[in-house]
């Protein structure tokens, strides 16, 4: 008694598509699977009526639909599928066009790329794996881009795109290393295989060193990839901006004084250590600036920030500290203690650093020292090339830039909010003395930062704030100068300001 015909991959007893690949190699498949997993597929099914097989015909497993590949007259393109109509008993009312046998010199159909990439494109359907050569990376990306364009033809690019993504990833360091020395060519690759983590993956690698790539690297980046690259390259160029404002506007919170503590020369005084080492670290920073070792730097501020990270000895250390003790000399305890205040001060710096030593690539600088750009670059999901282009596209580039702008702006609004509403509380309880206090100067309004000050943003204001010492008259005010203090943020009470960074 001969055995029952097996019903699996390629051809299934039940399936009701006969889909014939050449004279060789043919699938039968279910309709339900073919349209859920492709467009093409979806919509030729749903545009004609299945045939209506006889009695007969249902019990031999009849299909009731049949398509037939027609391949393309270019030697490396993907043909097309073309539905044939059937007749009761499952046949064409006529003969097929005829399929041209796909030997070559012995050689089955098989060890056709294209023929091979539609059997593993069926295969995804039914949770089969392709079975990809493993002779190294350009043999599996020459096939993985075969079976993209295969299965883009017929629109089930989504339902391959993370086996794709899946095979690249098991190779594992030898395809980050490859991304990081030739970002350009996968940035191409990435979005012709739509892979989101080969692409973020290049993408943020060129970001980071973009502003120092030579002319003729950049202009081997496609023209329609090329914007997204730029904008990001210049949000990330905002960001390190105002994160390098925001360094050189620290105070150490204990600085920090209110107008209700009237405070005077001893209570300045008491921190004369710290204002020292403020002092000093801003004119190291200020010459790192001068020296374009900031973002400036060939390595975008790699190096700099790294440095500011971690703090400790990574920059002003005890050596840099005794070359300062050379022109201000002082005792030994009071050396120790400038350096301590340094180190506080490292301290309250590292958070403002945090974001830019973020590494977004699966290849790390700890693993590979030949990273000497910034990584913290990010690429999303509706940034990526293949997604829906929305109508406004054309603003999607300010987008970013706009974000930040609108962040300084809200940030000016309240800080403008904070001072008069600080001003007013202590109008006001002025008003309910009867002797007015005259050892506080009124604050004066906040005043917007002009042009000259930054191009980029609203620069960090600061409030003249002129406390009257107690051996002081009001006539020794003279040209006005006083202390710059942050500007007030809150205000308790009616007459107490926390200051603001």
């Amino acid at each position: 008694m001969a055995s029952a015909p097996k019903s699996k991959f390629p051809e299934y007893l039940d399936g009701d598509v006969l889909l014939i690949l050449s004279s060789t190699q043919q699938f039968k498949l279910h309709s339900q699977v073919l349209s859920t997993h492709s467009t093409f597929f979806a919509q030729e099914i749903a545009a004609k009526p299945a045939a209506r097989l006889t009695a007969q015909a249902r019990r031999d497993h009849a299909a009731a639909y049949r398509f037939e590949y027609v391949p393309t007259s270019q030697p490396d393109g993907i043909g097309k599928w073309v539905r044939k109509d059937l007749n009761s008993e499952g046949r064409i009312p006529r003969n097929s066009m005829p399929l041209m046998p796909d030997f070559a010199n012995g050689t089955a159909s098989n060890d056709n790329p294209t023929h091979k990439a539609w059997e593993w494109l069926f295969g995804i359907f039914y949770n089969r794996e392709p079975a990809f050569v493993n002779n190294g990376l350009v043999a599996i990306v020459s096939e993985i881009i075969v079976l993209m364009e295969v299965a883009d033809s017929v629109g089930s690019t989504d339902h391959v795109r993370d086996v794709v993504d899946l095979t690249l990833l098991r190779q594992d360091r030898l395809l980050w290393n490859s991304i990081m020395n030739n970002s350009v060519a996968w940035l191409e690759l990435g979005r012709r295989v739509r892979s989101p983590t080969v692409f973020s993956e290049a993408a943020i690698h060129l970001i980071g060193q973009w502003c120092t790539l030579p002319e003729n690297v950049k202009e081997q980046v496609s023209s329609d990839l090329r914007p997204l690259i730029e904008r990001k390259a210049d949000l990330l160029d905002l960001e390190k901006e105002a994160i390098e404002m925001r360094i050189l506007g620290h105070y150490p919170q204990f600085l920090l004084r209110t107008a209700a503590e009237k405070p005077g020369r001893p209570s300045y005084a008491n921190d004369i250590y710290m204002w020292m080492s403020v002092s000093f670290f801003r004119q190291w920073f200020a010459q790192n600036v001068s020296d374009d070792r900031t973002r400036r730097a060939p390595d975008g501020g790699l190096n700099f920030y790294t440095a500011l990270s971690e703090g400790g000895q990574a920059y002003l250390s005890h050596t840099d500290f005794q070359e300062f003790h050379r022109f201000f000399p002082m005792s030994i305890k009071a050396c120790h203690v400038v350096e301590a205040n340094m180190g506080v001060f490292k301290e309250d710096i590292k958070p403002l650093v945090e974001g830019l030593m973020v590494e977004n690539t699966h290849l790390k600088r700890a693993d590979c020292r030949t990273i000497t750009w910034l990584t913290c670059a990010t690429v999303e999901r509706d940034e990526l090339p293949w997604q829906t282009i929305s109508a406004d596209a054309g603003n999607e580039g300010r987008t970013g830039d706009q974000s930040l702008q609108n962040l300084y702006a809200e940030l000016d609004k309240e800080n403008d909010n904070a001072a008069m509403l600080a001003q007013h509380d202590r109008n006001k309880k002025l008003r309910k003395r009867s002797k007015p206090a005259a050892a506080v100067a009124p604050a004066p309004a906040i005043s917007k930062p002009t042009s000259s000050t930054s191009t980029s943003g609203p620069a960090r204001r600061r409030k003249r704030l002129r406390v009257i010492e107690d051996d002081e008259t009001e006539d020794e005010f003279g040209d006005g100068s006083g202390l710059f203090v942050p500007e007030p943020t809150k205000h308790h009470n009616g007459d107490r300001m926390d200051e603001a960074e």
